[in-house]
């Protein structure tokens, strides 16, 4: 996903952004220092809208300064993204290693207090979601009280901060609030999500009613959540849940299959009333199902129905370039022969490095958590399938970032590549999100390029 790096923050409009009355910012400053750059600009957005680029000096430095802002969700964008909120009158600075980018970030100055606050909760939360997994496999009543402990302590630690925090206005309270209630949202349904995959269908039908009672105050198209990253994930991941309902009679729970992927564009076209996240919802789960069919006419029809239910033009053009990529790499036809660069500097195809059962996964730097994750898979695997080699290749277009990330990663440098002639690699392979692994046989013959190496049942399609 052209990573999204979320704070877990709620979008929200508190006031015009108009340059009359009292919310006229006398001078607002954002600036700071980027360690390993990742390109030369900085971009500022705010509620999607591109506001100014500026160029990083030469020790990495940037800054935009105006004379009027309004109070709200900003974003921040190095090739990976930030969002960060601002009163009128702040005066941000911005430290980050993109390296190690979610626990490098600190902020300072004017309107710190608030930000640092916000990325504690995101990181809080994010050992609680590493230790879901093992949550999951309790009864609906177990898990409830493990997720009502981490409630309670997220409204301790809100109540502290309202009576401990400066100028804290009204919305950015509830951006807080709405922060902490919609992770908790999420894991309710990730619970059901869980179950359902791992065949336990009776799930929903053992749930007490208070576990379900979050569904009756879902807004499905409120124009100030829809950027909202912890409501973005529960969106997509209750209308997974929601899609099994309407087949759960005829079929078994596969977020793969076309039956899933249809019914989860109908729910979204049904229910979510706002045009630009209804548009990211449906983009979604078109890229979730044409990454891995090998089903070229339902795949072509669920491209239909998509162009039907979207008004993105630039999601539809998206979404068909995928097909018809998707068409040229199915199961049973030889592996693209793209041009691959070494770690040594030296080139070759992919063809000649193909000795045996292969693994090809790819991987970009703008996602340090997803690059992380990917080689830790591929290292698991390639110890207990000695039988495939797994190639790791960087679709990025900077050498020496990628082959100084790579050297610090990887366990295995002669299987580290990166694409030579990156636009035509990208997209022969159809690499518009890095997720895509391709297994091929000793010959290059694809036996599945719709799979991902993270995926849970990936060690299925070995």
């Amino acid at each position: 996903m052209h990573k999204l790096i979320p704070i877990l923050l709620f979008c929200v409009f508190m006031v015009s952004c108009d340059n009359t009355g009292s919310n006229k910012a006398r001078g607002t400053y954002i600036g700071g220092v980027i360690e390993n750059p990742r390109g030369a600009y900085v971009v500022l957005s705010h509620n999607e809208h591109i506001l100014d680029s500026v160029k990083l000096d030469d020790k990495n430095r940037f800054s935009f300064k105006y004379d009027s802002l309004c109070e709200g969700l900003y974003t921040f964008k190095h090739r990976e993204y930030q969002r960060f909120y601002l009163y009128p009158n702040d005066s941000l600075l911005i430290h980050v290693n993109t390296i190690d980018f979610d626990e490098s970030l600190k902020y300072s100055g004017i309107g710190a207090e608030k930000n640092n606050l916000l990325m504690k909760i995101y990181l809080e939360d994010e050992q609680v979601e590493k230790m879901l997994p093992e949550w999951f496999t309790l009864s609906p009543e177990a898990y409830l009280k493990k997720l009502d402990s981490v409630a309670s302590a997220h409204q301790k630690f809100h109540k502290k901060h309202i009576t401990t925090a400066k100028n804290v206005t009204i919305e950015f309270d509830q951006t807080l609030s709405a922060n902490l209630i919609y992770d908790h949202h999420l894991w309710k349904e990730m619970y059901i999500s869980s179950n359902l995959m791992a065949g336990n269908a009776e799930i929903q039908e053992q749930l007490p009613q208070e576990f379900l009672e979050h569904r009756n105050k879902i807004d499905h198209g409120n124009d100030l959540m829809r950027s909202h990253y912890s409501y973005y994930r529960f969106m997509n991941t209750y209308y997974n849940n929601v899609a099994y309902d309407a087949y759960k009679q005829v079929d078994s729970f596969d977020r793969a299959n076309f039956t899933h992927a249809q019914a989860k564009l109908l729910a979204i076209k049904k229910y979510t009333n706002h045009e630009t996240l209804r548009n990211k919802l449906l983009r979604r789960t078109a890229i979730d199902y044409l990454l891995h069919t090998t089903d070229v006419n339902k795949a072509t029809e669920l491209f239909t129905q998509f162009k039907k239910f979207s008004s993105s033009k630039a999601d539809i053009n998206q979404m068909a370039h995928i097909l018809e990529q998707t068409i040229k790499i199915i199961p049973g036809k030889g592996i693209p022969d793209v041009q691959l660069v070494g770690l040594d500097n030296q080139t070759r195809t992919l063809h000649s490095i193909i000795k045996k059962p292969t693994v090809i996964y790819f991987w970009t730097y703008e996602s340090t958590t997803h690059y992380r994750e990917v080689h830790e898979k591929a290292e698991h695997l390639r110890i207990k399938y000695p039988e495939y080699d797994f190639i790791a290749i960087n679709a990025d277009d900077h050498f020496r970032k990628w082959r100084r990330i790579a050297d610090l990663i990887s366990t295995n440098k002669d299987m580290e590549y990166q694409l030579d002639n990156l636009p035509s690699a990208k997209s022969v392979l159809i690499l518009d999100i890095p997720e895509r692994t391709i297994i091929v046989d000793k010959n290059g013959i694809i036996k599945n390029a719709n799979t991902a190496i993270t995926d849970m049942g990936f060690e299925k399609a070995l």
